[in-house]
């Protein structure tokens, strides 16, 4: 299994971020969470701000937010990094990351930020992973699932709460595009014969699958899969124009 290091890259991100956003102004002024590239739907909608769909993932309001997505992050992260190997985390990481900002850009007027759009990606990747090796993982794997509808329904419940002020719609828009695309970047075992491969000619290590024991190995990968995701990441262009002619009438 792959080592995380995107897991750390992005919790020091972060980090990085909320420390200098803090001698910047503070991290819940509003003036300082714009100029650092929240998502402000009004200056998205009006300034085409786009950038501002991305950048708001790795900026926090508050310690406690920070805090949290922090332990979030280095819990799902380093297993989701592992169990998908690296190129397919950093995809998975990322676009849902920007499914959620636009989902949350399309349904909302305010203004939001914080890398949970991506986390409820990385989140709807390891229920399909669970759910695509269901029976090779039996019992377990079963209670796992429940496990992981508990726990949605939990952050469903904590966020239509009166004055939760979370973002629901960035939380949904995040665990949708994790779904989608983990369907097509799960990885898929297949048995492998040790004593065969022994006498295989040596393949570059850039070349091999990104999980291998010598009992069974990942025969899936980003680049089997670059169609379905760049189909998705179309799509997630077309959602913004429309995310942004919804918006413009609500625009100041």
């Amino acid at each position: 299994m792959a080592k995380p290091l995107w897991t750390y890259v992005f919790m020091a991100v972060d980090v990085v971020v909320f420390l200098v956003m803090t001698l910047a102004g503070g991290t819940q002024d509003p003036a300082t969470l714009d100029r650092f590239g929240a998502n402000t739907a009004w200056l998205i909608a009006t300034q085409q701000q786009y950038w501002r769909l991305f950048t708001a993932n790795f900026i926090h309001i508050g310690i406690v937010h920070l805090a949290f997505n922090m332990f979030a992050l280095f819990q799902l992260g380093r297993q989701i990094e592992a169990l998908y190997g690296r190129p397919r985390f950093l995809t998975i990481y990322l676009l849902s990351g920007l499914s959620g900002a636009i989902f949350s850009y399309m349904l909302t007027q305010g203004r939001s930020a914080g890398a949970s759009t991506a986390l409820f990606g990385l989140f709807g990747a390891l229920v399909v992973y669970f759910y695509r090796h269901r029976e090779m993982f039996g019992r377990f794997g079963q209670q796992q699932l429940i496990n992981l509808g508990i726990i949605l329904l939990i952050n469903v419940i904590i966020g239509l709460s009166p004055g939760s002020n979370i973002d629901n719609w960035g939380h949904f828009g995040g665990f949708i595009g994790g779904l989608i695309l983990s369907w097509f970047l799960c990885p898929s075992y297949v048995p492998v014969d040790p004593f065969e491969r022994a006498f295989e000619v040596v393949v570059p290590r850039r070349r091999r699958p990104e999980l291998s024991n010598g009992i069974v190995m990942d025969a899936n990968s980003l680049i089997r899969q670059a169609f379905p995701v760049a189909a998705f990441a179309v799509g997630l262009v077309a959602l913004t124009f429309i995310a942004t002619a919804l918006q413009r009438p609500f625009a100041p």
